[in-house]
């Protein structure tokens, strides 16, 4: 059988075209089965270096949200246990007034309160988290506190605290530092630890003048706490202003990334049913092909 050169050539061009119709299907197939647009990089060609670009930067988004969310936690565990430390504190104020208002002796427990008191400021001063010490600067891998006895009767954070006066900070942002926390020596806690000493002691003399001292103590602890928790609040905000901004351009980054290296279910199935319905075409013709006869095809 003699085949002619031009009945060769069309054959070729045929069959490959069919195969290139079913290397798209095939590559149809594969993208809404695998719902990602391209298996190499090579096949995302001028969309490669936005691609890896966009995925860097969504890393680098993703590491700092993750590590301020982290600081959040320990800011509103913070603000609460400060929340704890001013009730505390008042509390502390108004037993002392009561114990000042009483026109004989005393009939208050003031010393077993104090003594109660104190335990309690010193658990919510060694508060943890995640198994770091939260009022203890840099050493956040031991207790802060160590109330001594009997307890000091001035605000010298010397004589209990054990942490140390590094100021931690935290990479909020990129070219941004945000400086959190407070320590266990701060101010307002050595007033008050002071000032429940001074009132143990005088207490126990039935020394008025060292129990109005203590009231002058506790109600400037009392300021200095609320103060404290201000500048805890106000750094917790600009924080959480930069972490909802950074879990917007998470979702923002994932649509880029989505619409480079994601299949578009719509569109790949609108493909594959078209390159579907060629290569049936293209089957059908060779196979009509083959069946002519040559008096037919002569006709």
């Amino acid at each position: 059988m003699t085949t002619r050169i031009g009945d060769l050539v069309h054959s070729h061009r045929l069959t490959g075209n069919i195969l290139q119709i079913q290397a798209r299907v095939r590559d149809a197939q594969a993208d809404i089965a695998s719902g990602t647009r391209a298996q190499r990089w090579s096949e995302l060609a001028d969309r490669a270096g936005f691609l890896a670009a966009t995925r860097q930067e969504r890393a680098l988004v993703e590491r700092l949200a993750a590590e301020n969310d982290k600081v959040l936690g320990r800011l509103n565990t913070m603000d609460a246990t400060l929340g704890s430390l001013g009730e505390l504190a008042q509390r502390f104020r108004t037993l002392l007034v009561a114990r000042l208002g009483e026109p004989g002796p005393s009939t208050l427990p003031l010393d077993q309160e104090i003594e109660q008191m104190a335990s309690e400021l010193a658990g919510l001063l060694n508060r943890q988290l995640d198994g770091r010490y939260l009022f203890a600067g840099s050493r956040t891998d031991a207790p802060p506190v160590e109330l001594p006895e009997p307890l000091p009767t001035v605000a010298d954070p010397t004589l209990y605290y054990k942490g140390d006066a590094v100021e931690l900070a935290v990479r909020a942002d990129v070219g941004v530092e945000i400086a959190y926390g407070v320590t266990a020596a701060a101010a307002p806690f050595a007033q008050l630890i002071g000032a429940l000493g001074r009132a143990h002691a005088a207490h126990l003399a039935n020394d008025r003048a060292g129990l109005e001292q203590a009231l002058d103590v506790a109600a400037a602890s009392i300021e200095g706490i609320a103060a404290e928790r201000a500048r805890v609040g106000v750094t917790a905000a600009r924080l959480e202003g930069i972490l909802e901004g950074q879990r917007g351009a998470l979702v923002r980054l994932d649509e880029l990334i989505a619409g480079v290296a994601e299949t578009d279910l719509a569109e790949a199935t609108t493909r594959l049913a078209r390159d579907q319905a060629a290569l049936e075409a293209s089957y059908l013709v060779t196979a009509r092909l083959y069946q002519t006869s040559l008096a037919e095809y002569l006709r």
